[in-house]
C-alpha cells in the first residue's frame, strides 16, 4: 500500500523521532534504551513498540500512535515475531485503543490501568515540606509496615534496589507519611510509596512529600513522572494541582509465558 511502511529502530534517537518526541520514550525509556523497537507510518498518523521496563524492573513492550498506524504494526510479522520470542512479561497500550491491540496481540484479563504522568516544571511551595527529611535503610521496616496499612496497593519497595531515595515524615518518632524517588532508564526520578497513615490524613502530609521529591527531581534532572491507578481521583488531583499532566492513560496486559 502507497505510503505505509514498517520499519526496524536500533538507537534510541530513532526511537524518539519515531515517536514524536514522546515523554514516555524521552523520560522513561531514555538512553537506556534496548533495541530493537518498530515504527510503522501511513499516510494518516505512525505508531512506534518498543522495550519498556516496569517500575519494578520486570521487562515488557509498550505501544503507543495513532490507531490505523498501529493496525499496521501489529500486523507485522517481523513485530509479531519480536515480541513473541522475546523477554516480554507485559504490554502496555494507551486504553483508547485496548480493544485494537487486544484484536491484534491477544492476552487476556491480567493486568490494570494506570496513568504515566510527568513535569518539568518545580511545584508551588507546600506547607509542610519543611517536615519531610530522608529516611535510610534502617527504616525500611517501619516503611514497608506503613505501605502494608496505608497503601496495600502501592508498588513501593523500600530500599530494594540502591538507586531508591526514600523520605518521610516524622510524628513523635513515628514514620506517619513516606514516598520514594527512584531513576527510570532515563535517569528521571520516578515517584513511588507515596502513602500516608489514616490517622494523619487530611493534613496535607502527601502534598508535602509529592512536592518535595518532585522540586529535587526538577532541580537535578529537569523533570519528575509518576504512575498512578486509574481509579485513583484523590491522588490525580493532588498530582494536578502540583504541575503533573498526564502523558499516557495506559492499560497493561500481563504475557502468560512457559514456565
Amino acid at each position: 500500500m502507497s505510503g505505509v511502511s514498517v520499519r526496524r529502530l536500533d538507537t534510541y534517537e530513532e526511537l524518539l523521532e519515531a515517536s514524536g518526541r514522546h515523554p514516555v520514550v524521552e523520560l522513561d525509556v531514555g538512553r537506556g534504551f534496548r533495541g530493537p523497537a518498530w515504527a510503522a507510518t501511513t499516510p494518516t498518523g505512525s505508531a512506534v513498540a518498543f522495550p519498556r521496563r516496569s517500575d519494578h524492573g520486570v521487562p515488557g513492550a509498550s505501544v503507543l500512535g495513532d490507531a490505523d498506524a498501529l493496525e499496521v504494526l501489529l500486523g507485522d510479522r517481523a513485530v509479531l515475531d519480536w515480541f513473541a520470542t522475546g523477554d516480554f512479561h507485559h504490554l502496555g497500550r494507551p486504553r483508547a485503543l485496548h480493544d485494537l491491540v487486544e484484536r491484534l496481540v491477544p492476552l487476556g484479563d491480567r493486568g490494570g490501568d494506570w496513568d504515566w504522568m510527568w513535569t518539568t516544571t518545580p511545584p508551588p511551595h507546600v506547607d509542610g515540606e519543611e517536615r519531610v527529611l530522608p529516611c535510610d535503610a534502617s527504616d525500611a521496616e517501619e516503611l514497608t509496615a506503613l505501605l502494608t496499612r496505608a497503601s496495600p496497593r502501592t508498588h513501593g519497595q523500600p530500599f530494594v534496589r540502591d538507586a531508591q531515595r526514600w523520605v518521610g515524615v516524622r510524628t513523635q518518632d513515628r514514620i506517619v507519611a513516606c514516598g520514594c524517588a527512584e531513576p527510570s532508564a532515563a535517569g528521571v526520578p520516578v515517584l513511588s510509596g507515596i502513602a500516608v497513615e489514616s490517622e494523619h490524613r487530611g493534613e496535607g502530609l502527601g502534598r508535602a512529600v509529592t512536592a518535595a521529591l518532585a522540586r529535587e527531581a526538577v532541580a537535578t534532572t529537569g523533570a519528575c513522572v509518576l504512575g498512578m491507578y486509574a481509579d485513583n481521583d484523590v491522588a490525580r488531583g493532588l498530582y494536578e494541582r502540583l504541575g503533573f499532566r498526564t502523558a499516557v492513560e495506559w492499560r497493561s496486559r500481563w504475557v502468560d509465558r512457559p514456565t
